[in-house]
């Protein structure tokens, strides 16, 4: 029995029944159990997932939680996690997400219990890099992801972007800007994301060689827009740093504070959220980096999905995301 075979049986075409058998499209559920129906009762012979799908039919609920709450870089990570869900619903995949706000460890365990509870069969997580979260994920019977930033518990795979390389690109546009010396100031979420500090550890790394370039302070926002103002008010009201350089979410309410102060003060980003977008088009961010969040959302469901059918993981445990520049006429 052949794929071409299984169409026409099937009354579709060879493209429709290579995405049901390769979990990779969006095809109507009542075609889509004709298809599987058809390839079990003629003993088709596929691939790993493929088989997986046929034998078992399982239902999948996988569980997210984000904080993504006042924090719009996260609404391209839930479209694109929302996006595989849909894709994935003929062969019985649902998807319930959990947003809250903020880094409160309580808060986080408390929508992770609760998801438990429910009884989801996998969870991908933003998690938190404390003790009481990795405990509690490291007891976990479920597969995890850990989406956005990692830590060190045993999961699945890590699906988003180098963080590390992220920060030392943003020292490398530093240098460029500053020409060899300046004070720079670094605004961050929660020393509690690891992703948060290991980007300043890339900017340290990356000024290394340029001792007359220094950052002078490590500002904590929450990722959130009312603290980011509080803070860099507070904080400009007694310093001048030559650059400030946003690690993390609250730029709008950040650069309200810049703007207020009056000082000339250049500023680089992170992300491409509409606030960050409309900065740069008014000429007052020069450039951002960006890490592809869409793919973040869709690439954790994914990795769920494959792991609890197949068992195959990434290799490595990491599925990277792109970081990139992006200026004022980046297309």
């Amino acid at each position: 029995m052949t794929i071409k075979q299984i169409a026409e049986k099937a009354g579709t075409s060879r493209g429709t029944v290579d995405r049901v058998l390769n979990g990779r499209g969006n095809v109507n559920p009542e075609l889509a159990k004709r298809i599987l129906d058809i390839a079990e009762r003629e003993r088709y012979q596929p691939n790993q997932l493929a088989q997986a799908l046929i034998r078992s039919r399982q239902r999948t609920h996988i569980g997210m939680v984000i904080p993504s709450v006042g924090n719009p870089f996260f609404d391209e990570v839930l479209r694109g996690a929302q996006s595989r869900a849909r894709k994935l619903s003929s062969y019985g995949t649902t998807l319930t997400i959990r947003e809250i706000k903020g880094y409160d460890a309580a808060t986080q365990l408390q929508a992770m219990r609760r998801l438990v509870a429910e009884g989801v069969d996998a969870l991908a997580v933003m998690p938190l890099d404390v003790p009481e979260v990795a405990e509690y994920l490291q007891s976990l019977p479920i597969p995890v992801v850990t989406v956005n930033t990692d830590i060190d518990v045993d999961r699945v795979a890590f699906v988003g972007c180098d963080y590390y390389n992220s920060g030392m690109i943003t020292g490398d546009l530093v240098q460029l800007m500053l020409n060899g010396r300046g004070r720079v100031a670094a605004v961050i979420g929660s020393t509690n994301v690891r992703g948060h500090m290991d980007r300043v550890r890339g900017l340290r790394t990356a000024l290394e060689g340029t001792p007359e370039i220094t950052v002078d302070a490590v500002l904590e926002n929450q990722d959130d827009d009312d603290v980011s103002y509080q803070v860099l008010r507070a904080y400009l009201a007694d310093h001048t740093p030559d650059m400030v350089c946003f690690a993390a979410a609250g730029i709008d309410g950040g650069m309200r504070a810049i703007l207020e102060s009056g000082k000339n003060i250049r500023v680089l980003a992170v992300d491409g959220t509409e606030a960050v977008l409309r900065y740069m088009e008014e000429g007052r961010i020069a450039a951002t980096v960006t890490q592809e969040p869409f793919a973040q959302g869709d690439e954790a469901v994914r990795v769920l999905f494959d792991y609890i059918h197949t068992g195959r993981r990434p290799a490595a445990g990491v599925v990277y995301t792109h970081n990139r520049v992006r200026v004022r006429h980046s297309q």
